[in-house]
């Protein structure tokens, strides 16, 4: 079992994990006359979002960037609403990189918390 796998490359499991589906409605919906009726007009049902975040030693930062660094990502990732895994392309925004703790006097043996969203086109 895996969470992420971004062009046939499976990622760490993460150490948090989120998936958001949501519809893409018209400029025109909403609520617009004196009755309060919610009026939609949706354009695309179901576009997957992803938060996830890793905790990750500095030998593994450098697979991680490439991986997250395309423009389009090919990604299959666990998705709970449809109890199987979803396949759609992709790409990484907010990218964050926060020190987590140092071992041995090493970057490269420290740990790191990578966070992202990764956003269905």
């Amino acid at each position: 079992m895996y969470f992420i796998k971004i062009n046939n490359t499976v990622l760490p499991t993460p150490t948090y994990y989120s998936v958001t589906s949501k519809d893409i409605m018209s400029s025109d919906s909403g609520r617009y006359d004196e009755t309060g009726v919610v009026h939609r007009n949706r354009i695309r049902r179901g576009v997957k979002t992803c938060n996830v975040k890793w905790k990750i030693a500095g030998t593994q930062l450098g697979a991680l960037d490439t991986a997250l660094g395309g423009e389009v990502l090919s990604v299959s990732m666990l998705d709970p609403a449809s109890a199987g895994y979803t396949e759609c392309d992709m790409y990484a925004e907010s990218i964050s990189a926060d020190f987590y703790q140092q071992q041995n006097g090493s970057e490269m043996a420290s740990w790191w918390e990578i966070s992202c969203r990764l956003v269905e086109y």
